[in-house]
């Protein structure tokens, strides 16, 4: 599963994880691991120290956002975060205008028990791409990636513009430099890997692409392949009963993503869910579960 990636026979050791940040501590031991919970913990403006560069400068640059007071050439403050003391959770949000709209950059991350981090969710969007809407149901409640319902119309525009599922803008294309900065900020915190939940089957191939390995899920990507291919049961099951089920949808992931989302693996008894990649800080695993795809 795990390709050019070593295991090592013994690990190095940890100390356990201090209740409290001390200067006494840090300066013992530069590689024990720190969490979130601990940071958030520290006074605020030491907490807006470490949390600073978790935006790429050139990312905040191209919104005109100074990367050190998080202001816009109007002065208005146009970073927010939230780290809540006695909290391992943080999001943060960037806009592209003060006003809090046009949300560019947003990211979830939080501890996990094995003492590392998770990240939860990372949206980055076009600003200037028009909204398609498609994560917020008729009646005006969020959909959270479909668990709570769908909005079908605006899922259908969504697609036929090129998006893949749970993408409510257009890219904004720094998913790469946006997580060598978050690996370069977990390496300052003495972690050495991190986690991520894929929402959607996109997702789980856009970060395969990105380095990405599976703790939970590598069987049930490789199943997914081998049904779509011609004469598996996920093939035929791309029917045209509806929009999302387009018979040509297994030869890209966008459409593969779109059938799943509506339910397709039914037709393999299975369902999208318990999937869980992994990280290592500088290192790429090689997986591939849909070669050469086009997306």
């Amino acid at each position: 599963m795990f390709k050019q990636l070593q295991i090592r026979k013994s690990s190095d050791r940890i100390e356990p994880v201090p209740v409290q940040l001390t200067s006494g501590w840090l300066e013992k031991n530069s590689q024990a691991p720190i969490l979130l919970s601990q940071i958030n913990n520290l006074p605020e403006n030491i907490k807006k120290r470490v949390y600073r560069n978790l935006i790429p400068s050139e990312l905040l640059a191209r919104f005109q956002i100074d990367p050190v007071s998080w202001k816009g050439t109007g002065g208005d403050l146009q970073v927010q975060i939230e780290a809540q003391a006695d909290s391992g959770l943080v999001r943060i949000k960037a806009y592209s205008y003060g006003a809090q709209q046009d949300e560019f950059f947003f990211m979830e991350f939080s501890d996990n028990a094995l003492g590392s981090i998770d990240i939860k969710e990372l949206q980055l969007s076009d600003p200037e791409s028009p909204p398609f809407g498609n994560g917020v149901h008729q009646e005006g409640y969020p959909t959270f990636s479909g668990s709570t319902g769908r909005n079908l119309e605006r899922e259908q525009r969504a697609m036929e513009a090129g998006l893949p599922p749970g993408q409510i803008w257009d890219w904004l294309g720094a998913l790469k430099i946006t997580l060598n900065q978050f690996e370069a900020f977990l390496a300052s915190l003495g972690q050495r890997a991190y986690f991520f939940e894929p929402h959607f089957y996109s997702a789980a191939w856009i970060f395969e692409k990105r380095g990405f390995a599976y703790a939970q899920g590598h069987k049930l990507m490789d199943d997914i392949h081998a049904e779509f291919q011609p004469g598996g049961r996920l093939y035929r099951a791309l029917d045209s009963s509806s929009p999302f089920r387009q018979p040509d949808g297994w030869c890209t992931v966008r459409g593969r993503a779109w059938a799943i989302h509506d339910g397709i693996l039914e037709a393999i008894e299975a369902k999208w869910e318990g999937l869980r990649m992994v990280k290592l800080l500088g290192r790429k695993a090689g997986v591939e579960t849909f070669p050469d795809a086009e997306f």
